[in-house]
């Protein structure tokens, strides 16, 4: 049992940090039940551990949902988030391979067709994979690590701005500034792209909570 509710919690976490649940989501445990064909004590178990976690929320009545931040605690987070995103920039252009040099170039291709395409959902995929690709460039797993932690926190928000005019096109130019930083190996200005790409997040939390509802 604790292994079945062990892979519901692994499967709901990557949901939650893919954006497939979105902030303010409901998680009803007869549909989750019914879903992995499982009986509903695993299901209550994996809730519990993820409202632990800080990924769910559950109200009076109504059950659990996928956590709505407020501004405060996304800034928080984001600022955060934009320092150690900074630093795998800066690791990544010094400890730079000719494969991780290809992985990121790979994920810029798939920004820009995504763009061409105007693809948001795609996007947003790319947008991480491209982030992704810095993370294992870097070469440090115990930042990855924490990287990874607040990912399942900022993730399910990160794609909101996309839905903003012209946003696709932006911030594919600011990947490209990013990505061309790292593969000429200018660590601090790859460090400083990064951490002003992630804070333009924050000024935008106006729009991204006016988007999300309770329910």
């Amino acid at each position: 049992m604790a292994r079945v509710a062990d892979q519901l919690i692994e499967t709901l976490r990557n949901e939650i940090r893919s954006g497939a649940l979105r902030p303010g989501d409901q998680l009803e445990e007869a549909a989750l039940a019914e879903r992995f064909d499982v009986s509903r004590t695993p299901v209550r178990e994996a809730v519990r551990s993820l409202v632990d976690s800080g990924l769910l929320e559950t109200r009076p009545r109504k059950g659990a949902f996928v956590r709505v931040l407020t501004a405060k605690e996304l800034i928080d987070l984001f600022e955060v988030a934009a320092e150690l995103e900074g630093m795998a920039c800066r690791l990544a252009a010094e400890r730079l391979t000719g494969e991780d040099a290809s992985s990121i170039e790979t994920a810029m291709q798939l920004c820009r067709d995504a763009v061409n395409r105007d693809d948001k959902t795609a996007y947003a995929k790319a947008n991480l994979a491209f982030h992704e690709s810095i993370h294992l460039a870097a070469g440090n797993s115990r930042l990855v690590e924490q990287i990874e932690q607040l990912a399942g926190h900022i993730n399910p928000y990160r794609a909101m701005p996309f839905q903003m005019r012209g946003r696709l096109q932006k911030s594919t130019e600011e990947h490209a500034r990013i990505a061309e930083a790292i593969l000429e190996n200018k660590g601090a200005e790859a460090d400083d792209l990064m951490r002003d790409h992630m804070m333009l997040q924050g000024q935008r939390l106006p729009i991204i909570l006016e988007a999300i509802e309770p329910r």
